[in-house]
């Protein structure tokens, strides 16, 4: 499903680009123009609400969708205000707007049986809800982010009851177009601390697993954060010994090293081994091929990055992470690209880290951890 994206235009509480709000909200079609009834689902449950399809874009009942994916509603039905977590909007139906932070934008709705109707889009793109559309059954479901059932098996556990019971589960069809998933690797530098166990507990909040590129003197100092990420299903890297540019990049071999005194630390800790690294400030333009044959030949694999959050950068301005974030790995997805989040372990990323696991949870993300069998993703384009 195609929607306005929100997270660009949204800033300081306001609309920064009137002319970019959700005019419609396009989906791939087979109806002719008009008005299209379809059972909505929360989460992984079918509500009994029914959604819209109107000319080829998807409405969900304002109010009583709200109430059921606890939105706030207030207001009056000239000026309704639709409040979440952190974002606040003014519908005004009868102008066809939308206001926030004092800025007008255009926002199409419609009454439908006494009902406000408004895009299905605009709770993921301004409230970060997911929202799929399954065209086959057809079904429209809304996320949070608690959910624990993919799509397909949403539709399967509904089947037969996604029209009110009317139909018969054997004459509806039985093979479902396989949902694609959504992989993406959250990767995390420079621990442990003594904030790792707190990141953790976020990670396993949702479902979430992550690479760890760790520096040797930390895993000493914190062994038993390393072994609780390796033994809740995070993968382990390596990030070398001293972080000092000078050091590091002083030879192939002081690199190599480095890599090898990470490792005896790993081992000591967790009693594993990894060929998963990192070099410190990413591997361009110093690690070069001098240096990438002698650590490959060592059995190796280096590691990049293609959404670096700039975590260590904006320690205080969560918000601005959040939205960089976010940005980033939707840009990355339309190219085709599995995306590979740099983060660091560190307080500032634990405020921003829940946001972003609801976000990507909500649209549908499954978070992958790296092997040794992944094929490398680095700067270089070296496969090795």
């Amino acid at each position: 499903m195609k929607s306005f994206d929100w997270k660009r235009i949204w800033k300081s509480g306001g609309l920064v680009c009137l002319t970019a709000l959700l005019l419609l909200a396009a989906v791939p079609r087979a109806e002719a123009s008009g008005v299209r009834e379809i059972p909505l689902g929360y989460n992984d449950e079918l509500t009994g609400i029914k959604a819209e399809m109107k000319d080829g874009a998807l409405y969900v009942p304002l109010r009583e969708t709200s109430n059921k994916i606890h939105l706030a509603v207030s207001g009056t039905n000239e000026k309704i205000v639709l409040t979440g977590s952190k974002h606040r909007i003014t519908i005004v139906p009868g102008a066809q707007e939308a206001i926030s932070g004092g800025q007008t934008a255009p926002l199409k709705t419609y009454v439908s049986a006494g009902r406000t109707m408004i895009p299905a889009s605009l709770l993921k793109s301004a409230f970060h809800f997911g929202v799929a559309y399954d065209a086959g059954v057809p079904v429209v479901r809304i996320t949070s982010g608690k959910q624990k059932l993919s799509l397909q098996d949403f539709v399967l556990q509904n089947r037969g009851t996604e029209d009110g019971g009317r139909g018969k589960t054997e004459d509806k069809p039985q093979q479902q177009k396989p949902v694609p998933t959504k992989p993406i690797y959250l990767t995390f530098d420079d621990g442990p601390t003594a904030h790792t166990g707190e990141l953790l507990d976020i990670l396993d909040k949702y479902g979430a697993r992550g690479t760890f590129f760790m520096l040797g003197p930390n895993i000493a100092s914190y062994p038993n954060a390393v072994k609780r990420l390796v033994q809740s299903g995070n993968a382990a890297g390596l990030h070398g010994m001293t972080h000092v540019k000078s050091k590091f990049y002083a030879s192939p071999a002081s690199a190599l090293k480095e890599m090898e005194q990470d490792n005896a630390a790993l081992r000591s800790a967790a009693g594993i081994d990894t060929t998963l690294i990192r070099t410190p400030y990413g591997s361009k333009p110093y690690f070069t091929e001098a240096y990438r044959n002698k650590m490959m030949s060592a059995g190796f694999h280096l590691w990049d990055w293609n959404v670096d959050s700039e975590d260590w950068k904006y320690k205080t301005d969560h918000n601005k992470v959040i939205r960089s974030v976010l940005q980033q790995i939707e840009t990355v997805e339309k190219q085709g690209t599995v995306p590979i989040v740099l983060m660091h372990d560190q307080p500032a990323t634990l405020k921003v880290l829940p946001e972003v696991l609801k976000t990507l949870k909500a649209e549908g993300f499954t978070f992958e951890v790296i092997d040794g069998q992944t094929t490398p993703v680095n700067f270089w384009h070296d496969k090795r």
